[in-house]
């Protein structure tokens, strides 16, 4: 199925020449919708931090990188360059403000990561101002319809057909496992999901050693999600600060393993206070 943020990124390279940058959960489709969007622009090309031959040419600098995308030669309309992972780049910044400020009248540029890419900066030069951020979501009821554009629903609603509910319902709004609807594959497919998020992505973009700790903590979220969060209870039994177990919590929302839903109150200052309310 196609996804409803492909129109508005084909949209924001009509309107702007800001760079777009797509975060998102790990294995929610950037990829596919990357390499669906770069079939839109001729000459694009998709470059892959985790491909060998791909970072050789990263490391080249933004130079290797025009080269490769012919912007030394007139071209009819400006290619698409999609970048996926650079932010596990130690200077991703650097390069892209490099990059965009020498072509950004003849190439289109889009930045695709699993993480947060505002958390893991690592330093460098600020983007402020050469880019807008996009996040991809797991499939909903209202992209199933069509019924949705820029995150918001349009129209009045309409009735979902009990196949695709039942698949959303079993299976969750990740797009592989919710159009093979198959429960065995499915099973695999998030146990090997948690692994390479926990292990994988953790020992890339943060300096974490106590992986093992961080899983039990991330186990223990999925145990009680949707009750209150006593991050003392949850340090006490990880065996970190309370300092350590809050950090690591904004580290794995920063990876899209969950998200906290903060309370609400008239009193902004026992708002502050009360504890969140964890979600995956």
């Amino acid at each position: 199925m196609q996804r409803t943020l492909l129109n508005e990124l084909a949209g924001h390279y009509r309107e702007h020449r800001q760079m777009a940058f797509l975060s998102g959960p790990r294995q929610v489709g950037k990829t596919t919708l990357a390499k669906a969007l770069t079939d839109l622009f001729p000459g694009s090309e998709y470059l892959n931090w985790d491909n060998q031959a791909h970072r050789a040419v990263i490391l080249d600098g933004p130079q290797a990188v025009a080269s490769r995308l012919g912007l030394e030669r007139l071209l009819p309309s400006p290619p698409l360059c999609a970048f996926a992972e650079l932010h596990k780049y130690r200077h991703w910044r650097n390069f892209l403000k490099g990059f965009f400020d020498q072509h950004e009248s003849r190439a289109r540029i889009l930045v695709t990561g699993s993480a947060s890419l505002a958390t893991f900066s690592r330093g460098g030069d600020s983007l402020m101002g050469r880019y807008f951020p996009y996040r991809l979501h797991p499939i909903s009821v209202g992209e199933c319809l069509g019924s949705m554009a820029g995150g918001r629903l349009l129209g009045e609603p309409t009735p979902i057909d009990d196949d695709r509910w039942a698949a959303l319902w079993r299976f969750g709004g990740f797009p592989e496992p919710f159009l093979k609807a198959n429960q065995r594959f499915h099973n695999r497919w998030r146990a090997l999901r948690t692994e390479q998020l926990l292990r994988e992505d953790l020992r890339d973009l943060t300096r974490i050693q106590e992986l093992g700790q961080v899983e039990m903590l991330a186990a223990m979220l999925r145990s009680q999600v949707g009750q209150l969060t006593s991050y003392s209870y949850l340090a006490r039994n990880v065996r970190v600060s309370v300092d350590t177990a809050r950090r690591w919590l904004s580290t794995l929302e920063a990876l899209y393993f969950c998200f906290a839903v903060k309370p609400w109150h008239r009193n902004v200052t026992r708002a502050l206070r009360k504890e969140p309310k964890y979600y995956l």
